[in-house]
């Protein structure tokens, strides 16, 4: 067994025994001796594309940085997807109070989350949870590794998703969503090699969009990278406040947008350090 697949396995060990021993208590990242490797939390509504592009920061980046980092994908174990507050449950369910949690999903307005997102980003902060929104789709995040998008799409991503197969340095996005299985919505092979590299111009351009919606006082320059201290350490205007949007700024309108940046910036990926 290799070792990333041993240090899987421990992972689902651990969480067998802790949901057995009564409580369901789980130990934080900060109470294990070895704290070399920084391990942040993911959930995601889709158990591909998003697990796949986890993966291949993982790859490329969470073993050549110091400190070290690993993003574990906390999969729900079948390929249905998740709805947005599902997916704050299920990084709960398998993250310790004290663990850093990420939850990403989008607004698909074709299956009415509305209602939902708000819900789920309050639990979000409710828990220390950092939310990552994209809107239209996740794919957009995608889109914005090749090119700036600022098109309205009210919870539609049929343009972004034909933007992204047409894209000429796109390599390997010609049938997109097209196929099924790891073809289908799969970051493997050529894909995932041409969105290496592109994580500066993705942060660039989806930081701009914040500067472009419509709320005044929306700007990437007030965003908040640092993991968030604990549970309600801050109100929810606080922690709306560190996607850079106001507190009074409604996440439904935020069209189009992507948070995923916040995500890469807080592990320094993309960014002028880097």
């Amino acid at each position: 067994m290799s070792s990333r697949g041993q240090r899987d396995a421990q992972e689902r060990g651990r969480r067998r025994r802790d949901r057995s021993g009564g409580a369901g208590v789980r130990r934080s990242f900060s109470t294990y001796a070895d704290q070399s490797r920084r391990v942040i939390y993911v959930a995601a509504e889709g158990a591909r594309t998003e697990r796949d592009y986890i993966d291949l920061l993982n790859t490329t980046y969470g073993e050549k940085t110091d400190p070290k980092f690993r993003l574990h994908f906390c999969h729900p174990g079948h390929n249905n997807g998740l709805r947005p507050e599902q997916v704050v449950d299920q990084v709960l369910d398998v993250a310790g109070p004290d663990d850093e949690k990420w939850a990403l999903f989008d607004r698909d307005k074709d299956d009415a989350r509305d209602i939902e997102i708000p819900r789920a980003m309050r639990k979000a902060w409710q828990h220390g949870v950092q939310v990552a929104l994209s809107h239209p789709s996740f794919e957009l995040w995608l889109l914005l590794h090749f090119q700036q998008f600022t098109g309205q799409e009210d919870g539609l991503s049929e343009t972004v998703l034909r933007r992204l197969r047409g894209h000429r340095e796109a390599k390997g996005f010609e049938q997109y969503d097209v196929q099924s299985g790891d073809r289908g919505k799969g970051l493997g092979g050529q894909r995932g090699q041409s969105l290496i590299g592109r994580e500066r111009a993705a942060v660039r351009n989806a930081s701009r969009l914040v500067a472009r919606c419509p709320y005044d006082g929306c700007s990437a320059e007030h965003a908040d990278v640092t993991p968030i201290p604990a549970p309600r350490t801050e109100s929810y205007e606080e922690w709306t406040r560190r996607t850079g949007h106001g507190p009074g700024c409604d996440p439904l309108k935020r069209d189009p947008s992507s948070d995923v940046w916040r995500l890469l910036a807080g592990l320094g990926i993309g960014t002028e350090e880097r």
